[in-house]
């Protein structure tokens, strides 16, 4: 495959994943009470509401030229939230954190459904001579953007989802130590994953491979498996 159309829809998987998991934080917030992120075009499918420039523009540019491609790291703009117009503030952070990397996992589903589903259906869509098609290999891409963005983003790492998801359930004194980390936090993280605190993706990653040969069989498995290195 020509790597001009594989980054293309590569990076269409993950513009569309992206935006869904912005729209689910600022959805549920809404939903629960707090309508900052709506108010914030947060909702809409336009990317430009949901770029930081330095998040998602300077950082991973920087980062990827100064490691010689070694290592990037970046993200959306974060959806502003304001508890307290929830209910129960803590309750609420939680739950609206929990939504973005929720819809990763759901986005994953739907799209190892679809892919299965035409594999077995219209064949011709999904592969071709042994190769799987671009249709395949779009589907291939989200399934594992999804799955690699709703786990990273659930780990309870500084900043990240999860860190919001455990404060709900810390006590008082823990909460304020979580809270103190928050400035600091992406730079925290940034040097976390570096030292490899992202590897507990892996045994997730090998998990999808698995399903994905046991429902395609050996040899529609390791095509599909072949375009990203087994």
């Amino acid at each position: 495959m020509d790597q001009a159309p594989k980054i293309i829809l590569s990076l269409l998987g993950l513009l569309v994943s992206v935006i869904f998991h912005e729209q689910m934080h600022a959805r549920v917030a809404w939903w629960l009470g707090d309508p900052t992120g709506k108010n914030d075009n947060r909702l809409s499918w336009n990317p430009i509401h949901h770029i930081d420039p330095f998040m998602t523009i300077l950082l991973p540019v920087v980062l990827y030229f100064g490691s010689g491609g070694r290592f990037v790291f970046g993200g959306a703009k974060p959806v502003m939230i304001n508890p307290l117009n929830f209910r129960n503030p803590s309750l609420g952070m939680c739950l609206s954190a929990a939504a973005g990397p929720l819809s990763n996992f759901f986005l994953a589903a739907l799209g190892f459904g679809a892919f299965i589903g035409l594999f077995h259906a219209i064949p011709s869509i999904i592969m071709v001579n042994g190769e799987i098609t671009w249709n395949g290999f779009f589907f291939l891409t989200f399934i594992f953007t999804n799955v690699i963005l709703g786990t990273f983003n659930i780990l309870p790492l500084p900043g990240l989802d999860g860190s919001r998801i455990l404060r709900h359930f810390l006590p008082t004194g823990l909460r304020a130590m979580l809270d103190a980390l928050e400035p600091y936090a992406i730079f925290i993280t940034m040097i976390l994953v570096y030292l490899g605190a992202s590897g507990v993706i892996v045994p997730i990653i090998d998990l999808v491979r698995r399903a994905l040969t046991g429902a395609m069989g050996a040899s529609g498995g390791d095509a599909a498996l072949a375009l990203f290195g087994r």
